[in-house]
């Protein structure tokens, strides 16, 4: 019989096997270091954790075509071992994310282009005028209101959206000609270099390719797609169609499904293949052509794509890892934002919405679900302090769903992995500048950071804990000298 579940809808699951295990890994860019740790805790503490099928998104499309190399829990383990090594080896943010040659141009060069046009770009001088007449009766100014403004008194939204716009006007002076006069030498360059920039984004069609990290963690000795086919365990990698606007999953076999688990065609592909098309995020990495369609990442449609794992492959038992804080960051006031601002803005949001509906959808079908509630860093940040806290903050997510551990032991996981943060900025200006109120803060950091430690006596902690209060946090470039805030006063 089919479960019932979101909203009381079928899960449209086959009968569930009592052997079998599933683990859904979202896809989050750089935050995969998340589901790293925990799932480095769940391999060690659960028991009942031993998959046998795996659905990925993205970063977590990497994770789960690791770890489905073997059935065995203890292989599987060997796997995420030499994951992790390859991807907590990262140091700076080219190494998951090379920037493409037109658009390390674009970022070099375009202040420079600004300074030829910011003649242009002065606005005129304030001048009065009279209010135009509205065009919806009810907006219409009386006229005792009908006075002199300036263009920047602030308009009324409704007025603003249906007043067609003005002419805009160029204000020309000696002053102008003689700045874009200053620079002429240099248009000939900055012609050749937009043209050059529009060559490279009309060839790469992505302002970034895959760094160095993913040709190791795809290299024959890390990821071999043969032994995916042969190790009997359950894969699907999650990707979505332009043409179409379908989601597609790849399978073991390399047979692309639809999201029902329904093979498309007979025709089978390169594991490898569609590793590369899950993780190509629109715009950031280049669209990966696969049979008659052309790929992007999965997270485009399902950044957690738990509804195929629970409602249609089966398992008795089944984890949901994702690596999305919920909730987005506020910003500060955006009524006079660029249209680029509003637009990534929107998509932030979107992807939250998004996010939120399949968390509840996998606590819906009583799923075990382990995400953050804080986030440690975006998903294009990469610096190695940040990395391994969000692996430890996996870790005892993890731990806290596993052990059932409660809010008080949840507050106290939170405390350390936000001083650790804080810690990492009070570090970095230390070995900026050595000034002595920094030296005290982070003294004080890492004494309430060693007390948050110690009052924890219900959590296994992640290896390494008893000394983060000791040592420096890891660096682009590591601290070549002793920690200035030990020792710390003993524990009362």
């Amino acid at each position: 019989m089919a479960g019932k579940g979101w909203f009381g809808l079928s899960f449209f699951a086959q009968r569930p096997q009592d052997e079998r295990v599933s683990c859904t890994l979202s896809g989050g860019g750089s935050r995969a270091s998340f589901q790293l740790g925990a799932l480095d805790y769940l391999y060690r503490h659960d028991e009942r954790f031993a998959p046998t099928a795996f659905v990925g998104a993205s970063a977590g499309s990497i994770i789960a075509a690791g770890l489905a190399q073997a059935a065995d829990r203890e292989e599987q383990k060997y796997f995420l071992g030499r994951l992790s090594g390859i991807w907590l080896g990262m140091r700076t943010p080219a190494d998951m994310f090379t920037a493409r040659p037109w658009y390390r141009r674009l970022q070099s060069e375009g202040p420079g282009w600004l300074e030829v046009v910011a003649p242009l770009q002065k606005p005129p001088p304030p001048r009065t005028q009279r209010i135009r007449p509205g065009i919806l009766p009810f907006f219409r100014a009386t006229q005792d209101a009908e006075t002199l403004k300036t263009p920047d008194t602030p308009g009324d939204p409704v007025e603003l959206a249906l007043t067609p716009d003005e002419e805009v006007q160029s204000e020309w002076s000696l002053a102008t000609l003689s700045g874009i006069a200053a620079h002429l030498g240099r248009l000939p360059r900055i012609g050749s270099d937009l043209n050059t920039i529009w060559q490279g984004v009309e060839q790469s069609r992505s302002m970034y390719r895959p760094g160095p990290v993913l040709a190791q963690l795809l290299r024959r000795d890390v990821f071999d797609p043969d032994l995916v086919a042969a190790s009997g365990v359950t894969l699907r990698i999650a990707m979505v169609a332009l043409e179409s606007g379908q989601l597609r999953f790849m399978r073991e076999d390399g047979r692309l499904v639809d999201r029902t688990d329904r093979p498309i065609d007979a025709q089978r592909h390169g594991l490898t293949l569609g590793v590369l098309a899950s993780c190509a995020i629109p715009a950031v990495f280049r669209p990966v052509p696969i049979g008659d369609e052309t790929y992007v990442d999965g997270g485009a449609r399902e950044n957690l794509p738990a509804e195929l794992a629970i409602g249609h492959l089966g398992a008795a038992r089944n984890y949901v890892i994702s690596s999305q804080a919920l909730g987005v960051p506020r910003r500060s006031n955006m009524a006079d934002a660029d249209i680029f601002a509003v637009v990534m803005r929107s998509t932030e949001i979107l992807i939250d919405e998004a996010g939120r509906d399949e968390l509840a959808y996998a606590h819906s079908a009583d799923a075990i679900v382990v995400h953050p509630e804080i986030a440690v860093h975006d998903t294009m940040t990469v610096h190695p302090g940040l990395l391994d806290i969000n692996r430890d903050y996996g870790w005892l997510r993890a731990a806290e769903r596993h052990l059932d551990l409660g809010e008080p032991a949840e507050a106290l996981h939170r405390l350390m992995t936000t001083l650790r943060m804080e810690i990492i900025t009070l570090e970095e200006r230390v070995l900026a500048t050595g000034a002595p109120d920094d030296v005290a803060a982070l003294r004080a950091a890492k004494l309430q950071l060693r007390d948050a430690v110690l009052a924890d006596q219900t959590t296994p902690l992640p290896d390494g804990a008893h000394t983060w209060w000791t040592t420096w946090e890891r660096h682009p470039e590591g601290p070549d000298v002793d920690p200035p805030w030990m020792p710390l006063p003993p524990v009362k």
